[in-house]
């Protein structure tokens, strides 16, 4: 019966995989493009520029080609545009003679100019959309492959939903910088030296006039935009910290509502709530006064160039056909000025939003070490190999501490030293704070000890690679998370093993009639949360995840608590005949592994206050014997 249902079940697995081959295809073979796009993104964030307009540029970097052809566009759009003013001044001129009919190829052309210009500006921003779409993936895939790497000891600082945040809104934001940025800037320079040129053409003494006022106006916005990029990291700190005080909520909304607290929640909403209102204020603040003397200027501009204007026509120096012209160009100018205000602050923004990445990355303060090698061959290359871990582990008076308020550290481990022989099955036993979850992080390289030194199989634990280190560990927690998606997923985690031998493991496990009587079978879909699995099906399913690795040292956090004596037995039992033989820590409390134990680990408030065989440290140790006593 067994043998049919995984059958059936591989077979309907077989056919729901097949029609998403070619999709899963794209997903792992990344075009050229997204490849380079993601080692530029990764070289900029290790080494960013400090000055940021340089750091603008390096986000442009991401689309060379596209952005010369947007470029080009822009160019080209200024260029159509500035035909347009003298177009009008002929239509004038020719109306003063009253001949209607002779103006009408000058209002076609005009009007053509017009198309021509606004199908260009379309393009061109059709170009940029799509381009800055592409970078905020980019930015967003390498956000989210730094954030899956942040140590331990800094997920107090960076929790998820900042993380989150971090990924997701902040990326979005350097979408402006191709649609808003330094690109259209140029363009419009481009089209204020082509205006300029032909108003001096028309009338110097104007020009001087009208080029001074532009200059005082450019002086005033650079002076207030250097305040607008502090105080948009603010609000997107603000925003992130609501984020985050969010997500945390509704993550916890059922605890919340069972204990009655939906009100305690409330609150610290509420307080974030209101550091983001006071952020946004500020920023809005600064944005509102911006626009009023940009105004007065672009005013002020105009008056003194009517008033100028007034002069020169009564004087004859200008005719009424020039004077259309100039003004014309006058508010080719004085456009991208007043568009200023919005382009500094979506730069500001976007500045602010990539500093936050920035700090982000200089959270992992260090590269993945380099992994062992096998001598040159004949070929020429350093083939990198798997070491095959034996399983043998030494701590030398290891230590760790963790920062906590006013720069004080906060002890987790002291001192600690022990020797565990390969194929050994470790208890580590203590009150809840002791340490025990401390150790097995140190083993699976969350944490870096603060003093001493961790062998692994006489090598410094630091000299693995971490990586493939962890390939060869397999790691249980008490939570024994599921992931959106799949059961397939669940088991895989992105490994590339075939059907067969999924059901062979979940066998294994005996969870091979739970697996097929869901719809689906391995395609049978798996919410975060989880509630279709109880308890004990939880802890089978991750067993199975670390079976599938093979792993050559096996740990465990704790994984047996909340589970009732039948499960608990049976959780031990399962472990110890498909991974027995292993180097294996089991950190626990009451009997927990006692009695397949080889070595006693008992630790008090982050000290080794025993250590050697179950037998012998239950006959010394009364701390040992009230931990076991349950």
């Amino acid at each position: 019966m067994a043998s049919r249902t995984e059958k059936q079940g591989a077979t309907m697995s077989s056919i729901n995989s097949h029609s998403d081959v070619h999709e899963q295809e794209a997903l792992n073979v990344p075009s050229v493009r997204d490849q380079r796009a993601h080692t530029l993104v990764a070289e900029f964030l290790a080494s960013p520029p400090k000055h940021p307009l340089i750091r603008l540029l390096g986000v442009l970097r991401l689309e060379p080609r596209t952005l010369v052809i947007i470029f080009i566009g822009t160019v080209v759009a200024s260029l159509v545009s500035l035909g347009q003013p003298l177009l009008a001044g002929k239509i004038v001129g020719v109306l003063r003679t009253e001949d209607l009919m002779a103006a009408v190829p000058f209002g076609a052309g005009l009007a053509g100019l017009a198309v021509l210009a606004s199908g260009i500006t379309a393009a061109v921003n059709l170009l940029s959309a799509k381009a800055g779409n592409r970078a905020v993936r980019a930015f967003r895939d390498e956000s989210a492959t730094i954030a899956m790497r942040v140590p331990a000891d800094k997920l107090v600082e960076h929790p998820t939903a900042d993380l989150v945040a971090r990924c997701s809104i902040d990326a979005e934001h350097l979408n402006e910088v191709f649609s808003r940025g330094p690109v259209q800037a140029l363009g419009g320079i481009v089209l204020i030296v082509g205006a300029l040129v032909q108003m001096t053409i028309l009338d110097p003494i104007l020009t001087v006039a009208a080029l001074v006022l532009t200059v005082a106006c450019l002086a005033v916005i650079i002076t207030i935009s250097s305040r607008l990029t502090t105080i948009s990291f603010d609000r997107q700190e603000a925003q992130g910290e609501y984020v985050a005080e969010a997500t945390r909520a509704l993550d916890s909304v059922l605890t919340l509502r069972a204990f009655v607290a939906d009100a305690f929640a409330a609150r610290r909403l509420k307080r974030c709530s209101l550091r983001l209102l006071n952020a946004a204020n500020k920023s809005d603040k600064a944005q509102a006064l911006m626009g009023p003397l940009i105004t007065i200027c672009i005013q002020a501009t105009l008056a003194l160039i009517v008033g100028f204007a007034v002069v020169r026509i009564q004087t004859g120096q200008i005719s009424t056909e020039e004077l259309v012209a100039f003004f014309m160009y006058t508010m080719l100018i004085i456009s991208p000025i007043l568009g200023s205000t919005d382009t500094v602050m979506e730069m500001a923004e976007s500045l602010g939003a990539l500093q936050r990445i920035i700090n982000l990355r200089s959270v992992i303060n260090h590269p993945a070490t380099p992994g062992f090698t096998v001598p040159r061959t004949d070929s020429g290359n350093d083939m990198p190999v798997e070491p095959h871990l034996a399983g043998d582990v030494e701590f030398r008076n290891v230590s760790v501490s963790y920062p906590r308020g006013q720069g004080g550290r906060e002890n987790a481990l002291t001192d600690v030293s022990f020797t565990v022989p390969s194929g050994s099955w470790v208890a580590v036993t203590g009150s809840s704070g002791s340490g025990k979850s401390t150790t097995l992080s140190l083993l699976e390289k969350f944490v870096v000890p603060t003093e001493g030194t961790i062998l692994v199989d006489r090598v410094p634990l630091a000299a693995h690679d971490d990586d493939v280190y962890r390939r060869q560990v397999g790691y249980i927690e008490q939570s024994c998370p599921l992931f959106s998606g799949t059961v397939r997923d669940n088991l895989l985690l992105g490994r590339d093993i075939d059907d067969d031998e999924c059901w062979d493991i979940i066998r294994q496990v005996g969870l091979a009639d739970t697996i097929y009587a869901r719809d689906g079978g391995l395609d049978a879909t798996v919410g975060e949360s989880a509630y279709a699995f109880s308890g004990g099906e939880r802890q089978r399913l991750a067993i199975a995840r670390t079976l599938i690795g093979r792993p050559r040292m096996l740990l465990l956090d704790e994984i047996t608590s909340g589970l009732d004596v039948l499960n608990r037995e049976q959780v031990m039992d399962l472990i110890r005949t498909t991974m027995g033989g292993i180097t294996t820590f089991a950190a626990g409390h009451g009997h927990f592994g006692m009695d397949i134990a080889d070595l006693v680990l008992v630790l008090d408030q982050g000290r080794l206050v025993e250590c050697g065989p179950p037998t012998e440290v239950s006959e010394r140790s009364s701390l040992f014997r009230s931990l076991t006593a349950h």
